[in-house]
């Protein structure tokens, strides 16, 4: 797990990024609930008012502390294995 734990935040990473991003199929998918992006779309599709900038505020807010998070985690991890240090190459 030590080792691919870096790998794991980078997916993760790219799963919420793009999750954000799915406009067409979650078009074809949602049946009759509407998701985020679904209520997004159907506002600009409208008379423009300032719910739709909050929206986009709040979900880009939201983004940045979540990979800010993440790399918070992934900075202390390696700190933790630097200070730890390595058995490599020891008779044991």
């Amino acid at each position: 797990m030590p080792i691919i734990a870096p790998s794991l935040i980078g997916v993760a990473l790219f799963g919420f990024t793009l999750s954000y991003d799915e406009f067409a199929r979650t078009l074809l998918t949602a049946g009759s609930y509407n998701t985020l992006p679904l209520e997004i779309y159907g506002m600009t599709t409208n008379v423009t008012s300032p719910v739709l900038y909050a929206f986009g505020t709040l979900t880009t807010v939201f983004s940045l502390l979540i990979i800010g998070i993440f790399l918070a985690l992934a900075l202390l991890s390696n700190r933790r294995k630097a200070r730890v240090g390595s058995d490599a190459g020891k008779a044991v």
